[in-house]
């Protein structure tokens, strides 16, 4: 284990984008693992609002991290492609030299970095309000359907389902209705 722990460390002190990689998605992970375990602890929070924001919180979290993952390992990826071949070429700067290692290791560094703003500032959230919508509609939708079964005005009838509403709303239909749910008049 110790052998394996020093080859880690040595492979991550070698390769300073790695590093970085590695080490925002443990903290992205472990920030939503936070958020949800806060989540479950707090006793202020309803069971019923517990059901929303646990899942919420888990699939924020995955968005997060995938598209971290999905962005940045790609574009150090490129970036080293790039300079290898010489697209991306610094002046005064020989090829397999540990000034070139040097520079070629930085630019990595940057574009772990720029991967990082780019998804985690710009793209996560722009994803999650479009998925947060599309959620957000669908519970509207549902609710809707749910209410357009039935028709209530509390000023002047009883709270009657569509099926039972087709009959004329009169004092005996009244009487039959709440007889049958309990209630006294």
């Amino acid at each position: 284990m110790a052998n394996l722990g020093q080859k880690i460390i040595a492979n991550f002190a070698n390769d300073n984008a790695k590093f970085l990689f590695i080490t925002a998605a443990i903290g992205w992970f472990l920030a939503s693992a936070a958020q949800t375990f806060g989540i479950i602890v707090n006793k202020d929070i309803d069971k019923k609002d517990k059901k929303f924001l646990i899942p919420q919180e888990i699939l924020d979290g995955a968005v997060n991290i995938g598209l971290y993952a999905l962005i940045t390992a790609p574009l150090i990826k490129n970036t080293e492609k790039l300079i290898d071949k010489g697209i991306i070429s610094f002046t005064n700067v020989q090829k397999n030299t540990p000034k070139f290692d040097n520079i070629k290791g930085g630019a990595r560094v940057l574009a772990s970095f720029a991967g990082a703003v780019l998804s985690c500032n710009i793209i996560t959230p722009i994803i999650r309000n479009k998925l947060g919508g599309i959620a957000t509609h669908r519970k509207e939708m549902y609710q809707k359907i749910n209410m357009d079964e039935f028709k209530y005005n509390p000023y002047y009838q009883p709270f009657f389902k569509k099926n039972i509403d087709k009959q004329p709303l009169n004092i005996s239909n009244y009487v039959s209705f709440s007889k049958n749910h309990g209630m006294k008049i």
